[in-house]
């Protein structure tokens, strides 16, 4: 390919600039055919960030015309689609359609026009035959439904044969929960400096997901109100407000103090010496703070019921379940709800003054 491909000539095809302020604004697409009504139209090769590309774009369209729509393959379908769908998508929505791709491998090479439920189906079986989770599964099937609909759109099938592909039942797998006796050792360790034995406990008595947890900032902590406002996983889960117990609070006030780039932070060194030595705050990245999570529970030989392991999400878990305890002690479900983040995103959206101060007086009642 020339290092600069100037321009398109005449009936090659069309470079243009949306008018959104799109991270990819410009737009490629292939020379205008005549379809079966008699009208011109004209297929999109995709987005990009600078016009130079978009014309690349074009260059590799002429060097390899693409085959008739009615002998695409799944693998050519997928190549088209996902230049058009993965510009405007996050990047972890990304990695998850790309991870769906590989398990429907035995399906690249078939005709689209040909491909039919039942060859879908067995794909799906046997990724659950696999041992592949359920989440992992639905994924197959989503990027499935979405390969065919957009199959549809370009008139190369007209009936989208993955959405009659069928799930096996889901498994509901009970998370451990951190006993009484465990959550014991861990304010022992914490008071020792053992691991990040005191981060678990903030995890074990807020409820949020990891992810979250790493995202907090000192302007999410509030110390006059005493609470932590975040969350990032659903609508009703957005700046939810966490009453934080006396139980933690001084290690929630401990890490503020230290302002740092997140809320929790920790102590990073470049292992030099005399000038060369520097020492900085720096946030947890999920995967270290995943590690350290694992590191700290076998140091104290905290383990799980017999075939479970204690992930981090297990920490939520805990702190609904310390929540469901003090419905004797007038916690309403309802409340509980509102703590964790759960409820409607309509009724979660404004919290009354009455509703703060139930959620207060619950979080007091942690011990």
């Amino acid at each position: 390919m020339p290092k600069k491909y100037k321009r398109s000539a005449n009936g090659g095809g069309t470079v243009s600039r949306s008018a959104e302020n799109r991270r990819r604004p410009w737009r490629a697409y292939a020379p205008a055919i005549r379809g079966d009504d008699h009208k011109f139209h004209r297929r999109l090769l995709g987005y990009f960030e600078t016009r130079q590309e978009a014309l690349e774009a074009l260059y590799r369209y002429h060097l390899k015309p693409p085959a008739k729509k009615s002998e695409f393959t799944v693998e050519q379908l997928y190549e088209e689609w996902h230049t058009l769908a993965f510009h405007d998508i996050d990047k972890s929505t990304v990695n998850n359609y790309r991870a769906a791709w590989k398990h429907i491998a035995p399906l690249h090479r078939q005709k689209v026009k040909e491909l039919r439920s039942g060859q879908m189906q067995a794909v799906v079986n046997d990724c659950a035959d696999q041992g592949l989770s359920r989440s992992t599964l639905e994924k197959v099937k989503l990027l499935l439904v979405m390969l065919e609909e957009y199959a549809m759109q370009n008139d190369i099938i007209d009936k989208n044969y993955a959405e009659f592909v069928k799930l096996p039942k889901a498994v509901q797998d009970e998370k451990p929960i951190f006993s009484d006796l465990q959550l014991r050792t861990l304010k022992e360790a914490a008071q020792n400096g053992v691991g990040i034995a005191d981060l678990i406990l903030v995890m074990c008595y807020t409820g949020w997901r990891i992810q979250e947890y790493c995202d907090l900032t000192l302007f999410d902590w509030d110390p006059a109100a005493g609470t932590l406002t975040g969350g990032l996983k659903t609508d009703a889960g957005k700046n939810r407000i966490v009453y934080v117990p006396d139980v933690i609070r001084p290690t929630v006030e401990r890490y503020a103090a230290m302002r740092g780039p997140a809320l929790f932070c920790w102590t990073w060194n470049n292992g030099g010496k005399g000038d060369r030595y520097r020492e900085e705050l720096r946030a947890w990245p999920v995967k270290r703070l995943r590690a350290a999570f694992y590191d700290t529970l076998e140091q104290l030989q905290i383990r799980a019921p017999e075939g479970k392991k204690f992930t981090p999400h297990c920490t939520r878990h805990t702190y609904n379940t310390l929540l469901e305890r003090l419905e004797s002690d007038g916690v309403t479900k309802a409340t509980r709800l509102k703590m964790m983040g759960q409820t409607s995103e309509k009724t979660n959206r404004k919290y009354t003054h009455v509703e703060q101060e139930r959620m207060k007086a619950a979080a007091n009642l942690l011990k």
